[in-house]
């Protein structure tokens, strides 16, 4: 299996810009590029112009559902819709005259598979090859190998994101067997691991109350916990749904807690939380200057910067996240846009 790894000595080009909203690039692509990601069940007709821009231009990532968002008597029409899908997108290429420097400017194309099974039908598809990878549900100890098998059949290309979703996750030993499991069980390259709030929720018997931030409650320290599990093994995770469109500055209070933790992406519900995630990753101006500094090929062993100290040793991995998430989203002025 290949994690998705950041090494800066082999882009200093991205190292020396920090302005601007890249697009996905087929050769080098980094967590953060999920941004905001928005679920769309395989049922709808109108993905491809989310996928050409023409609707949702700023949305960093799709996920075309075929799990939850699909009741079981629809999943037949939902596949004959992602196989429309695909071939409208192959004629657009053909169209470009197999120039793909346009597709570049889409989002990010993710497909959620039903099971197993289902993944291994998918890769039979034509055109499957023109999306980006596969959010595998509901991936614990009990069905990695099953899902290990059916990623067999898929192209060694393609980009994973197993979801951590099932009770089985509130076992701290079983996470920790996953992660190593996880490190070994895959010809590709594992994206970034989606935490599944609202499934986690659901194995508590709850769901998120209205007027609390995720952090408040028992899935918060939860999401510390496969922090501290899956993260020192190379891992990235994406920071859970938040479902209430009445309560935007209690979203972006959590997104900032979300920053903070190094969650990249973010699964919006409506267009209107899409500048926030943006506004969210942001890299304030101050901050982004210590990370240049850090990584500095000059920088003292330790050194003050800002009234703070700074030790490139233990602040280089940190400071390598900033100037990433700064090249995806840009560097803003110190508390211009900033919530507390």
């Amino acid at each position: 299996m290949t994690l998705i790894m950041f090494d800066p000595a082999k882009h200093t080009d991205i190292l020396n810009q920090t302005d601007g909203h890249i697009s996905p690039c087929a050769s080098l692509k980094h967590p953060y590029a999920l941004g905001a990601s928005l679920y769309m069940p395989a049922t709808r007709h109108d993905i491809w112009q989310v996928v050409n821009r023409s609707k949702l231009e700023t949305i960093d990532s799709v996920i075309v559902c075929l799990e939850d968002a699909v009741s079981e008597a629809d999943v037949p029409m939902a596949l004959i819709q992602l196989q429309s899908l695909l071939k409208t997108w192959a004629q657009h290429l053909e169209r470009s005259e197999g120039d793909r420097a346009t597709d570049f400017q889409r989002p990010l194309v993710f497909v959620r598979p039903r099971h197993p099974q289902m993944l291994m039908q998918l890769a039979d598809f034509e055109h499957i090859e023109l999306i980006d990878g596969f959010v595998l549900p509901k991936v614990d100890m009990l069905s990695l190998s099953n899902w290990r098998m059916a990623c067999q059949y898929i192209s060694a290309d393609s980009l994973l994101m197993p979801t951590l979703e099932t009770a089985a996750m509130f076992n701290p030993l079983h996470n920790q067997e996953l992660a190593v499991a996880l490190q070994e069980g895959f010809d590709q390259a594992v994206f970034a691991l989606r935490i599944g709030g609202n499934d986690l929720f659901a194995a508590l018997r709850m769901r998120r109350p209205h007027n609390s931030s995720v952090y408040d409650t028992a899935i918060g320290s939860l999401i510390y916990q496969l922090l501290g599990c899956f993260v020192p093994h190379g891992f990235y995770l994406t920071a859970p749904v938040f479902e209430y469109l009445d309560q935007p500055t209690l979203f972006m209070q959590e997104l900032t807690h979300d920053v903070s933790l190094g969650l990249v992406g973010k699964t919006v519900i409506h267009p209107t939380q899409i500048p926030l995630v943006h506004q969210a990753f942001c890299v304030p101006a101050s901050v982004h200057d210590e990370a240049k500094a850090i990584l500095d090929s000059e920088a003292k062993a330790v050194f003050k910067y800002n009234n703070t100290m700074l030790e490139p040793a233990t602040h280089r991995a940190w400071a390598v996240e900033v100037i990433e998430r700064a090249q995806i989203f840009g560097v803003v002025e110190d508390g211009v846009g900033q919530f507390g």
